[in-house]
């Protein structure tokens, strides 16, 4: 392992014990209350608590507040079942992380009839699943790709019209929403002279789909005319910038080594479509250049990021990262504020979906009807061609 890894490695580790130990703190923080009942009444406990809540002005950002709040638990414990349970999923059913756990999550299709809620990944949903007609039930369409990334049109079928109740997805309008993250707003500081001495190149990019709706390979094939991108992952055309998966920390560590910008472009440009891509760079000290559908000046706080849009081309945004590079003040007033700001594990909140659901469903349940998911999922959410290109 030569010196450039090691320093990588270091880098890596220590983000990653840190990042362990904010993940064990948040949960702690929050309070969750462990709750037993006897009886099918509810037992209530006053508690003072630090908690997290979503800033009013913008709707990717926590803050913490202490709040004095009653704790609920209920004896009567809701089922979810799956249906067409996704490959990520795995064995994600705790409720421990919730204010309120009295739910339990099965991933066995045969338990549909007796559940209080059923999820349906529409995602690549079989042409041989059919809803049934059991009005007492919540159907729940979950899907966290693109609407262009859908390889199945089985929940637009007419079997399906109205029979979702509820959605959960990343948009924010969804009736559970589920983004791919948030972040946390701390207050932090940085030295910056300490940051930029460290960095030498200027932008990196980790990337494994090389063809994409949002054409994000070819408006950085652009850039690269005009200033240096480093690409790394399986659309680099440098052999020696290699990026497994089983190696994604030791990746990220360079952008707190040495790269000053990273690239978070998305693969798809829909309405608040933003993936781990941003999130990640809030675990490091590299400046995140987003490139997206949604509107990240109305989701998150001005000035942590450059935004593609701003620019009229490739060209504009790369001589305006040349006057950066060239300007420390200017390069720190973005630092300062973006480490205002620290990356959180948004999952281990009660804003995980889990915590959202298990809580509507011990609410006064409204159902909506959604008659027509095509429209609500599809029509006018996504830029089918990005209109910064020629």
């Amino acid at each position: 392992m030569n010196y450039k890894y090691k320093i990588c490695f270091v880098t890596c580790l220590v983000t990653s014990l840190a990042a362990v130990a904010f993940y064990l703190t948040s949960t702690r923080l929050l309070g969750v209350l462990t709750l037993q009942t006897s009886s099918s009444t509810t037992l209530k406990t006053r508690q003072q608590l630090s908690l997290l809540e979503v800033s009013l002005k913008h709707p990717l950002v926590l803050h913490r507040r202490s709040v004095n709040i009653t704790s609920a638990g209920y004896e009567t414990r809701k089922r979810i079942v799956w249906m067409n349970v996704p490959s990520w999923y795995k064995t994600v059913k705790s409720f421990d992380h919730c204010y309120l756990r009295s739910c339990e999550i099965s991933t066995n299709e045969a338990h549909i009839s007796s559940a209080d809620a059923v999820i349906v990944n529409g995602v690549n949903l079989p042409s041989s699943k059919h809803p049934n007609t059991n009005m007492n039930q919540v159907w729940i369409m979950y899907g966290w790709e693109a609407p262009l990334h859908y390889h199945s049109n089985t929940i637009f079928r007419s079997d399906w019209n109205g029979r979702f109740n509820w959605t959960l997805t990343y948009r924010l309008d969804s009736d559970i929403p589920f983004p791919y993250n948030r972040i946390l707003y701390t207050g932090g500081t940085v030295n910056i002279s300490d940051v930029l001495r460290r960095k030498s190149r200027s932008i990196a990019w980790f990337v494994s789909n090389c063809g994409t709706p949002s054409k994000r390979e070819v408006y950085v094939t652009e850039l690269q005319k005009y200033i240096d991108v480093d690409i790394y992952g399986a659309c680099r055309h440098n052999k020696s910038f290699d990026c497994p998966k089983e190696r994604s920390f030791e990746c990220l560590g360079l952008l707190n080594t040495t790269y000053r910008f990273y690239l978070s472009f998305e693969n798809s440009l829909c309405k608040d479509y933003i993936t781990e891509k941003f999130y990640n760079t809030f675990m490091t000290s590299a400046i995140p250049i987003v490139r997206g559908g949604a509107n990240y000046t109305h989701l998150l706080p001005k000035g942590t990021f450059i935004n593609t849009a701003s620019f009229d081309s490739p060209k504009s945004l790369a001589n305006y990262i040349k006057s950066l590079e060239r300007n420390e003040t200017a390069m720190g007033h973005i630092l300062q504020k973006k480490h205002k700001y620290a990356y959180i594990n948004s999952e281990s909140t009660d804003f995980d979906w889990r915590c959202q659901l298990c809580a509507k469903l011990h609410g006064n349940i409204t159902r909506t009807h959604y008659t027509d998911m095509k429209e609500w999922l599809k029509t006018g959410k996504c830029q089918e061609q990005p209109k910064d290109l020629p």
